[in-house]
């Protein structure tokens, strides 16, 4: 609107320049008429006068006068009619920019609703990878859970060849651990703990996201504790990205102090307390003995009477002071 009102207003300036142009044209003609005929009345109603030789009603320099005042005049009006029609080129030059301005302006319009259709498009397909990252990682979750339980059950052991008989075979099923020090044995509530520390670790998974490793301890139950060494595992999502899940690297086994067990007496050992407890567990179940280096002679009788009772066993030697661990990545212990 405002570029109409300025067309508008070239052509309105235009045409008044041109009629004041006119009119001083007009008002020159009518001075020289004035001029002429004041002169001629003059010489013609003045007879007293003495004769005089014949002038020229209008002189040539009058003349010479009136034409240039007429191609001023003529200049001028040429000058607007050029001016007004300067005016009408610029205002369709301003008429064709502004089409030329909204074609661009809808033209821009368009792609840019293109381009936001596109981000809403993305921001879908953003959102169902979020939702498949966040189930993966609920799942990868699930099973760190349950790679701690079976890790408590499968620690890294050696093969000890059975008295009665030199075959072996993997441990599957259930399983007993007994912890036999200076002569004496304790069982090792590995069920119970593990449970614990499952349920520990639940709690703190959360501190690995600005640690690398942590420990989660759980216990002291019947004399016993267990430390869960936990590491933050990084790895690629099938979309590219990155994410990490705890991963169980180890687990060890610590008595509190003064935890000693029960003497291993050949006389007596079927009255203690270690030995009424595996009673009560099916034959199927497995007894490994973690046995230090001070105790293999208490080894010999314990396994000979659960080989006696119907269980099977599983040696496992240790060095002095040495922590009874299991490393995720290790092999099932061997029964005989």
């Amino acid at each position: 609107m405002s570029r109409g009102r300025e067309s508008d207003e070239i052509e309105v300036s235009g045409q008044d320049s041109f009629l004041d142009v006119v009119a001083n044209i007009v008002g020159i003609l009518i001075l020289l008429v004035m001029v002429v005929g004041l002169r001629v009345s003059r010489e013609t109603h003045d007879p007293t006068e003495a004769p005089v030789a014949q002038t020229p009603a209008v002189s040539r320099d009058d003349l010479v006068q009136a034409h240039r005042d007429a191609r001023d005049a003529y200049r001028q009006a040429a000058t607007a009619i050029e001016q007004l029609e300067r005016g009408r080129r610029e205002l369709r030059q301003l008429d064709d920019e502004r089409l030329a301005v909204a074609a661009f302006v809808a033209e821009a319009e368009a792609s840019l609703d293109e381009k936001r259709a596109a981000l809403g498009v993305d921001k879908r397909r953003d959102l169902e990878l979020r939702t498949k990252l966040l189930t993966a990682q609920t799942k990868l979750e699930k099973l760190a859970r349950e790679q701690v339980t079976l890790a408590a059950y499968t620690p890294q052991v050696e093969t000890i060849e059975s008295l009665p008989t030199p075959l072996a075979k993997t441990v599957s099923g259930d399983e007993i651990e007994i912890r036999l020090e200076g002569g004496r044995a304790a069982v090792i509530p590995m069920n119970a703990l593990a449970e614990e520390a499952m349920s520990h670790m639940e709690e703190n998974v959360w501190r690995l996201q600005s640690r690398d490793k942590i420990n989660v301890w759980a216990g002291p139950i019947d004399g016993f504790r267990l430390v869960c060494h936990l590491r933050k595992a990084s790895f690629i999502t099938p979309s590219g990205q990155q994410a990490a899940m705890p991963r169980l690297v180890a687990a060890t086994v610590m008595p509190e102090p003064g935890m000693q067990g029960e003497p291993i007496i050949a006389e007596t050992l079927e009255n203690t307390r270690l030995i009424q407890f595996v009673k009560t567990q099916p034959k199927t179940t497995t007894v490994t003995i973690w046995t230090y280096d001070d105790s293999f002679e208490e080894y010999g009788v314990l396994k000979r009477k659960l080989y006696e009772l119907g269980y099977p066993t599983a040696g496992r030697p240790l060095p002095e002071g040495a922590p009874i661990m299991s490393a995720a990545s290790g092999t099932r212990a061997s029964a005989q």
